[in-house]
């Protein structure tokens, strides 16, 4: 089983919520999930609709948690207003995101948001189990 890691990037508002339909919509089936929210500049009410749905789909399914990394405090302080907290895991790292088992890591970049400042691609994986260097790196291309 791998942990799903899905970079959001830039500002999201109403005209992203087609996409942002579509990304999470492929992600209610996997069972270790985070979004890494770092690169976040703005959100609105559109994608705190859909992240609530997203978590009444893997909820059906029986997942694991949802875990958002390192939200910054703009978006911090939406997620608490709305009470996001109550059903999703927020941490301040990508390693307390990680399972400490070695697990299997995906990353993904998610649909960009308006303005982005991630710059892309990101470095390769050249095994199944990523490194602590690794996941560094792909944070430090990732502009994180």
């Amino acid at each position: 089983m791998a942990t799903i890691v899905k970079i959001f990037t830039g500002e999201y508002d109403l005209k992203h919520q087609a996409a942002l339909h579509a990304e999470f919509d492929a992600l209610h089936v996997e069972d270790s999930l985070v979004l890494d929210m770092s690169a976040v500049t703005y959100l609105d009410s559109t994608f705190i609709g859909e992240l609530i749905w997203l978590h009444e789909l893997r909820a059906q399914q029986g997942c694991d948690r949802l875990t958002i990394v390192r939200p910054a405090s703009i978006v911090k302080k939406v997620l608490a207003l709305l009470y996001v907290f109550t059903f999703a895991r927020v941490v301040a790292t990508i390693d307390e995101a990680l399972a400490p088992n070695g697990a299997r890591v995906v990353i993904h970049r998610a649909c960009r948001g308006d303005n982005p400042t991630t710059q892309w691609p990101v470095p390769v994986l050249k095994s199944d189990v990523p490194t602590p260097a690794w996941i560094s790196s792909v944070l430090t291309a990732a502009g994180l």
